[in-house]
């Protein structure tokens, strides 16, 4: 699943179109059984709504033995999980999102990871904004940060791939 930035900018035009981008994810989702390996969707949050909407019309109970570590997990761990701390030390959430969290050359990484703005906003999911701050899937998917930041310059943006309409409840 493309992030259209950096080079992935050049090829944006070849991206395919969210429509496409779920029904991918949920064939994605359909091959779990079908399949002996543990998948991994990567860059695409949405699969964790997508994972929970089927289940939940399966009658099954997400859990360890029915969807392995993907039942422990949720969409974009960038910020959240893990961070880019590029070759001079600057500390990204991720290495598609060109927001800047800090600089290990001037603070400790410590600071960085629990003291920084941008981190601290992604973190919260309540910061979200757009169709992402309303969605009760928004606690598992979050929507990708470094594609909202491409398509709006606000990395708290909504998530521009999702065709999701959200019902506007609570957060699962």
């Amino acid at each position: 699943m493309l992030v259209p930035t950096g080079r992935g900018k050049e090829i944006e035009k070849d991206e395919i179109p969210p429509e496409e981008y779920e029904r991918v994810l949920n064939w994605f989702y359909d091959q779990r059984d079908k399949v002996p390996l543990q998948l991994k969707a990567t860059c695409a949050p949405h699969y964790f709504r997508i994972m929970r909407q089927r289940a939940k019309e399966e009658g099954i109970k997400i859990t360890m033995e029915t969807h392995g570590f993907e039942a422990m997990t949720k969409g974009c761990l960038g910020g959240s999980g893990f961070c880019f701390i590029s070759h001079i030390g600057e500390v990204y959430p991720c290495g598609f999102l060109p927001a800047l969290a800090g600089d290990i050359r001037k603070q400790s990484f410590k600071d960085v990871w629990e003291q920084s703005k941008v981190f601290n906003d992604i973190r919260d999911v309540n910061k979200l904004k757009g169709k992402c701050g309303i969605c009760e899937y928004r606690r598992v998917c979050s929507g990708c940060r470094a594609r909202a930041y491409a398509a709006t310059g606000d990395y708290m943006a909504e998530e521009p791939y999702c065709v999701y309409v959200p019902a506007g409840g609570e957060a699962v």
